[in-house]
């Protein structure tokens, strides 16, 4: 075999370049196997501490996910606020999104977009025979799934990475959504309206536009007591009789908003108000 050879580069040096190599190779290997490698996943990627929180520490990270304000400002860029400081604009490239055409960061957008915020897989099983005795499990739903899946770690990614905060296996930033129908989905995190440039308005019984914000305003000098028994007026109204008091689901979810944010209401009442 003809040996190629650049006179450009020292043969000694490339020797030695070669031996230093097979050095490290059998290095790596004296610390992980093949076998290892192979079983690496996105949760075990995580440093051991990272992988386990104590209740404790997960009490405090849920309550950091929940005070995080994540609002739409365009298709390509949203704002994010912690409590207590500004609010800061991400492009979707600074989020970890390859463009603001991929799939994942165009449903990001869908709903912060969109009232009420909610989301869901659609389907999980159909009965072709109409039967049900046998079920098949839906494309779609798997297909939805694993769009949402895809899209909880770019954002658990991008939490790690921007705020240092530290997320459990599994963990994800999404829960059942206490005002939607079954298999309906929200945030952990509060999701607000995007400007009155873009928004989907409610209407007043005068049949005028106003956003959530005002909505919001006509609840917040409620205390605590008067804004349950208000809330629970409004889910009583929207069970019976939608338009018992003109007023659209928007002022439900706008009640239950404030309750979160000024009395720092956990998901646990916020169902207890509701399923009294």
């Amino acid at each position: 075999m003809k040996t190629i050879f650049n006179p450009g580069i020292n043969r000694n040096d490339l020797l030695n370049l070669i031996s230093k190599g097979q050095e490290v190779i059998e290095l790596l290997k004296s610390i992980i196997s093949i076998e290892d490698l192979q079983n690496v996943t996105f949760a075990n990627l995580l440093p051991a501490a990272e992988s386990r929180l104590t209740p404790e520490a997960l009490l405090i990270l849920e309550k950091k996910v929940s005070q995080l304000k994540v609002a739409f400002e365009n298709d390509s860029t949203i704002l994010i606020k912690l409590p207590g400081k500004l609010a800061v604009e991400y492009s979707c490239r600074q989020m970890g999104f390859r463009s603001q055409e991929t799939k994942t960061w165009k449903i990001l957008m869908e709903i912060l977009s969109s009232a009420p915020h909610t989301f869901n897989f659609g389907i999980a099983y159909f009965y072709p025979d109409g039967s049900k005795k046998y079920r098949q499990k839906s494309k779609e739903y798997d297909a939805g799934w694993k769009l949402f899946d895809e899209l909880n770690k770019k954002l658990l990614t991008f939490f790690n990475r921007e705020f240092n905060w530290t997320f459990p296996e599994g963990y994800k930033l999404y829960k059942n959504a206490v005002t939607g129908s079954d298999g309906e989905k929200c945030f952990k995190f509060f999701v607000e309206p995007p400007s009155s440039q873009t928004a989907t308005p409610a209407l007043s019984s005068k049949g005028e536009a106003v956003s959530l914000n005002e909505i919001e305003k006509r609840f917040l000098s409620f205390d605590e007591n008067k804004l349950v028994k208000e809330i629970r007026t409004l889910n009583d109204d929207f069970s019976v009789d939608s338009w018992v008091h003109n007023d659209p689901p928007e002022y439900l979810i706008a009640a239950l908003n404030v309750g979160k944010n000024k009395f720092g209401w956990a998901d646990e009442k916020v169902r207890e108000i509701i399923l009294y």
